[in-house]
């Protein structure tokens, strides 16, 4: 029964940690750009996706994508190191990753949502 009470408490706080990563976009956090484009192969749909300068001078993404086949909405963030974006679905269902092109007008990548793998491009608007 003490086993049990820890693998609760364990999973109760990766559950918090989740809720508190899934803060997208720190207070105070400047707009750099927003991109608009589709999703396909497995999910298939429109994805937008806004960029950030954080306080601390980081960039940050949040976005959401649709898929047209059900019509569930999802969304997302993440960061950004150089070109390479990174992030995270939902709380912790699934992962989503890109690269921005060289004059930010451009970004493109793959996720992944449960069973589903997929390719996205999106422009700035």
């Amino acid at each position: 029964m003490k086993n049990a009470f820890w693998i609760l408490l364990l999973g109760l706080g990766l559950m918090l940690t989740g809720c508190a990563a899934m803060t997208p976009v720190p207070e105070g956090s400047q707009p750099l750009g927003s991109y608009q484009g589709l999703t396909w192969g497995g999910i298939d749909g429109p994805i937008q996706v806004n960029l950030f300068q954080t306080p601390k001078g980081d960039t940050v993404f949040s976005g959401h994508l649709v898929n047209t086949a059900d019509g569930a909405v999802s969304e997302f963030h993440g960061t950004v190191m150089g070109n390479f974006m990174e992030g995270k679905i939902g709380l912790m269902l699934g992962a989503i990753d890109g690269q921005l092109s060289a004059d930010g007008t451009q970004m493109s990548g793959t996720l992944k949502l449960a069973q589903y793998h997929a390719t996205w491009s999106a422009s700035q608007q």
